[in-house]
């Protein structure tokens, strides 16, 4: 009886539901740091009672990581106004080597990008744009912060300090905390 009076009061406090467990996967590309940066302040986002973050590098992603998941961020920086090619990659071989593309394995997860990039106008839109893409190919969710593609982050113009921000960093954690809102609210 307390058992299930202590469930109630966790599902009228906004707390867990049972089977409400939420698995993240945040899966980057970083050549200075930058984006591991992100990376890292989305997965924080993420983090909370009920929720299991897996925080990786795209060379290290496994299937059964993205088979488990309920949410997936991914993050770039800009190379080319694009994703680095390590990024694209790693969605073609969701595509093919995990065989997501036939088993709709992906599909109705909730989905996140971020980038990092040196100027303001350095492709950070269209490398979220390009990624954002690739996950919707495969009927993934998208979720984006108010008012953005996804999280990004400007990180070598001299008027900013160099590196990813305090804000750019918050606003990270916060698109984090939506996918798992978001998440949530699929599973119900």
């Amino acid at each position: 009886m307390r058992l299930q009076l202590a469930g109630i009061a966790l599902l009228l406090c906004g707390g867990i539901a049972s089977g409400q467990e939420i698995n993240v996967v945040v899966a980057y590309h970083s050549q200075t740091g930058n984006t591991e940066k992100m990376a890292a302040a989305i997965a924080e986002g993420a983090r909370g009672e009920g929720v299991t973050v897996v925080l990786k590098k795209v060379a290290a992603l496994a299937q059964a990581d993205l088979e488990k998941a309920d949410a997936v961020a991914l993050g770039s920086p800009v190379h080319m106004g694009d994703a680095a090619v390590e990024v694209r990659r790693t969605l073609v071989d969701w595509a093919y080597e995990f065989g997501f593309w036939r088993s709709r394995g992906l599909e109705n997860k909730v989905c996140a990008v971020f980038a990092t990039g040196a100027a303001p106008s350095n492709g950070k839109e269209f490398t979220m744009l390009s990624m954002a893409l690739g996950m919707l190919q495969f009927g993934m969710v998208l979720v984006t912060p108010y008012g953005g593609l996804g999280a990004s982050a400007t990180t070598g113009i001299p008027e900013h300090e160099k590196g990813v921000g305090a804000h750019e960093l918050e606003e990270a954690r916060k698109l984090g905390a939506r996918m798992v809102a978001v998440a949530r609210r699929m599973k119900e």
